[in-house]
């Protein structure tokens, strides 16, 4: 599981100053990403140690959940650039799946 938290966005567009949506663009949001493991126990974690892998029961290539504030948002796939892991969105939620 990946979490980070972003403080300030990378890009805003330039908005009116009497936009309302502009007082909330740079509102902290909760991104997380989950690798699923299938089978993780209190032995499992007590043998935890520096280097140790934990195996993720998720297939390489499938698409990992995308949550922002615990609302699933869109699906990814687990993807390094550079020296980070990081995630490719492939699809976003439609906005009235995530509604009720």
């Amino acid at each position: 599981m990946a979490e980070k938290t972003i403080t300030k966005p990378e890009l805003i567009v330039d908005q009116p100053l009497n936009d309302p949506w502009k007082q909330v663009m740079v509102l902290p949001c909760r991104l997380r990403v989950e690798a699923p493991v299938a089978v993780f126990t209190v032995a499992d974690l007590l043998g935890l140690s520096p280097g140790s892998l934990v195996r993720s029961s998720q297939k390489e290539g499938s698409p990992a959940s995308v949550q922002v504030n615990g609302q699933v948002i869109g699906w990814g796939e687990f993807d390094v650039v550079e020296d980070a892991l990081a995630i490719r969105l492939t699809e976003l939620c439609d906005a009235h799946l995530q509604q009720g």
